[in-house]
């Protein structure tokens, strides 16, 4: 029978048990137009292929590339295939990331563009029950309801289970796309990143009559990660496994002169492994492997580099670098005239350092190379997919010879997006050269020497306002490093096949939201800076995307320099945000999260502002950003002492519309998380480098939010039908930032143009 589309045929009855396997299928003419590789990536039903099961005793198991990074993707997934097939969500589990067992894969972030996948299938599956029901029951299809799995028509009824018992059903759904595939020759390199996507458009609920969308779901994994029973990458064990750390360059441009020998008389099992500049010491106990590697690094003898221009001058090099206009949006000539009739400017240059993803936990992988070049390898990416093809074409084998099987593991949001850094190619090479499975543990100061980075920038922005004070132009220069170099740094060092930056580098474009459509005339720019040190820096400072990747940083010179006018117009910043806006539900969540966080209405700086003295002063301040169809504010009150430069945020309150809420537990913890990610950014953390190495290489150096600077964070947000489905993952880590230094402002009188806000650069502009 054809059912919208998609075809259900009925196979040989199954004596035992029975199953409703949904498999994708590419139909004829989009697998011609794929290209010659086409039928390597053709789905099987029994593996990859594999979307939803559902069995005889009504569980069912959804199929997912994306993986659970803390996101809780497998409660609202869940959530979400149980609406459209009106069963319990508990009867519903996800499987998510191994590429062998997985369907779509796609970019780490796309959390909705795989709930969209699921609930499509789900829709599909819907309608083939109904039309087996009513071929069951002998009732029109039309005449049929659904509650909890269950078909009712004509006063009989069949459940779902009842419907697949001793039979085994194949459903086709239509889909485009194909897998994450390597081009050398792309910019990214890593393409077709949005994986395979189902098409069509089968009767799928509104969102005003969901039942189980908009609950406070469980994330089934919690009660077993408590218990300690989920295998995370670091435990993974294989049978003949080895254990290796990395003996690291002196500098990110060194090059090997001598790896340092294996005394054997302390270190008996354990064995020097090299090529080119990648180094390791292996062997069957782990401590083993430790402490000989430390003693074989304190003797390799590297060559020295220095082409680094140090943290402290990052600014004056990114201005004096060669760039590329890469991206305008807005008009340039009507912005400019508009500037230059404005009754009075306001100009400022924002900054910001090279940043850290900085996980928690150690970065592990573990790969199993097989003779005839297959290879399974135990990783924490986010990105299976794109690590699967990254790791094929580092190994210079077919993708169908890999496998990643994903593990839990400390998140990086958004490092792995592309497939990817970390021990991932480490263990796949040395794997391949010493025959037996490989297991690399990153150590702290490796990741935070070696690791890629969210790059520096700087931001020249200005505003032109009329009479009466309000914006009547905008204008910004956005200079930035690409922020999409991949490259593993095992091959790298290795030598390896590797995707390049060199052919053009995937440079930032314009990202904000421009919410305030009251401003006549508008022009951003996006202008791409070189790597600080190219290609001779052996790949040690490659600049990678993070959580709210380029908006993130070209909104707070945006909402800075928004701040910045009001203070001109003697405005209260949330009216005076307001007043330039047309955004219903800006304006309603504003008020919102204004109301929650206590807000009294006045001018920034406050009349008690302060730049000096040993008593703390306060301040409020207010951030905005639009990303994914949601929109956001944070609202935070902050401690400042001058003499001694500290900033402390005292309450931090966070606001969003993202329209339909999937699951409100998680999103009020996606929010705090997010919040505290982007205060990190706000106050402590920098990358800091001098002409060879990162210096920034501990917990001391490189400065993240400690359980004591984490503030109370409130959350703010209503389920509101009719708007969709948005973005509720990313870009409260946007708004931290904003919010911070516009309450630096209000508490000192004194606008930061940079973060983070240490003491050191407070004390420098108090006393400017």
């Amino acid at each position: 029978m054809s059912i919208l589309g998609p075809t259900l045929t009925r196979r040989d009855f199954v004596k035992v048990g029975g199953v409703l396997v949904v498999s994708a299928s590419i139909p004829a003419p989009a697998k011609a137009a794929a290209g010659a590789d086409a039928a390597t990536h053709t789905l099987d039903a029994s593996k990859l292929a594999s979307w939803l099961e559902l069995h005889a005793d009504g569980s069912i198991v959804a199929r997912t590339g994306k993986t659970e990074t803390g996101t809780a993707s497998t409660a609202f997934y869940a959530q979400a295939v149980a609406e459209e097939l009106d069963v319990d969500p508990m009867k519903v589990s996800v499987i998510g990331g191994h590429t062998d067992e997985t369907p779509d894969g796609g970019y780490s972030a796309g959390f909705l563009g795989g709930v969209n996948n699921l609930k499509k299938v789900a829709a599909y599956t819907r309608q083939a029950l109904l039309g087996l029901a009513a071929e069951r029951l002998k009732v029109p299809v039309a005449s049929l309801t659904v509650a909890n799995g269950v078909v009712s028509g004509g006063g009989k009824s069949v459940s779902y289970a009842d419907l697949v018992k001793g039979q085994q059903l194949s459903l086709a759904i239509p889909v485009t796309g194909r897998l994450a595939r390597i081009d050398p020759k792309d910019p990214i390199g890593i393409t077709d990143l949005m994986g395979i996507i189902v098409t069509g458009e089968p009767p799928m609920k509104p969102t005003e009559k969901y039942k189980a969308v908009g609950l406070s779901h469980p994330r089934p994994t919690v009660a077993d990660i408590v218990m300690g029973k989920p295998v995370y990458s670091g435990d993974v064990k294989v049978p003949g496994m080895l254990h290796a750390r990395m003996v690291r360059p002196a500098t990110l441009g060194s090059t090997l002169i001598a790896a340092g020998k294996i005394d054997k008389a302390k270190f008996p099992t354990a064995e020097v492994v090299v090529q080119k500049n990648l180094v390791a010491v292996v062997s069957p106990n782990e401590w083993e492997a430790v402490s000989a590697a430390r003693a074989v690094a304190a003797v390799t003898k590297w060559t020295e580099w220095s082409g680094l221009p140090g943290s402290g001058n990052l600014t004056s090099n990114l201005r004096s670098q060669k760039f590329e206009d890469v991206g305008r949006r807005g008009d340039l000539g009507k912005a400019d005239a508009a500037l230059g009739k404005a009754a009075r400017t306001v100009a400022a240059t924002f900054e910001q350092p090279y940043v850290r993803h900085a996980p928690m936990g150690a970065f592990v992988a573990t790969a199993d190379v097989k003779a005839d070049g297959a290879i399974t390898l135990w990783s924490q990416s986010s990105q299976a997919q794109g690590a699967r093809a990254h790791i094929a074409h580092i190994m210079s084998v077919p993708v169908e010879k890999v496998v990643i099987r994903w593990a839990q593991g400390p998140g990086q949001y958004g490092r792995t997006t592309y497939g990817g850094d970390g021990a991932m190619a480490d263990a796949a090479i040395l794997s391949k050269l010493v025959g037996k499975p490989v297991r690399v543990q990153w150590t702290l100061t490796e990741d935070l020497a070696w690791s890629s980075t969210s790059p520096g920038w700087v931001a020249d922005v200005k505003i032109g306002l009329d009479a009466k004070n309000n914006m009547v132009a905008f204008k910004s220069d956005w200079y930035s490093p690409h922020e999409n170099d991949a490259r593993m740094i095992g091959a790298v060092l290795a030598g390896m096949p590797e995707i390049s930056p060199k052919t053009k580098p995937f440079y930032p474009a314009i990202s904000t939201v421009w919410a305030y459509d009251k401003v006549p005339a508008v022009v951003e720019s996006a202008f791409g800076v070189p790597n600080l040190a190219h290609d001779s820096a052996n790949g040690g400072l490659r600049g990678n995307i993070m959580r709210t990747p380029w908006q993130r940083q070209q909104n707070f010179a945006l909402e800075a320099a928004v701040e910045q006018a009001a203070s001109v117009a003697k405005a209260d910043p949330i009216e005076y945000r307001v007043r330039h806006t047309t955004d219903k539900r800006l304006i309603e969540i504003l008020n919102e999260t204004s109301q929650a966080a206590g807000w009294k209405s006045r001018p920034s700086p406050s009349p008690e502002a302060r730049k000096a003295g040993t008593t703390p002063v306060r301040g409020r301040g207010v951030g905005v950003v639009i990303r994914s169809g949601a929109q956001w504010v944070g609202i935070a009150e902050v401690e400042v002492t001058p003499d001694t430069g500290v900033v402390k945020v005292l309450s931090f309150t966070t606001g969003v519309d993202v329209g339909k809420v999937m699951n409100p537990r998680h999103l009020k913890s996606n929010m705090e998380g997010g919040t505290v990610m982007g205060l990190g950014e706000a106050l402590f953390e920098e990358v800091t480098f001098d002409q060879s190495k990162v210096t920034s290489t501990d917990w001391t150096k490189y400065r993240i939010p400690s359980m004591g600077d984490a503030p109370l964070v409130k959350t703010v947000f209503t389920s509101r039908d009719g708007r969709g489905i948005n973005g509720g993952g990313e870009a409260a880590n946007t708004v931290s930032a904003n919010a911070v230094a516009a309450a630096f402002f209000d508490a000192t009188g004194v606008q930061p143009k940079r973060i983070p806000l240490t003491p050191a650069y407070v004390k420098s502009i108090l006393m400017a």
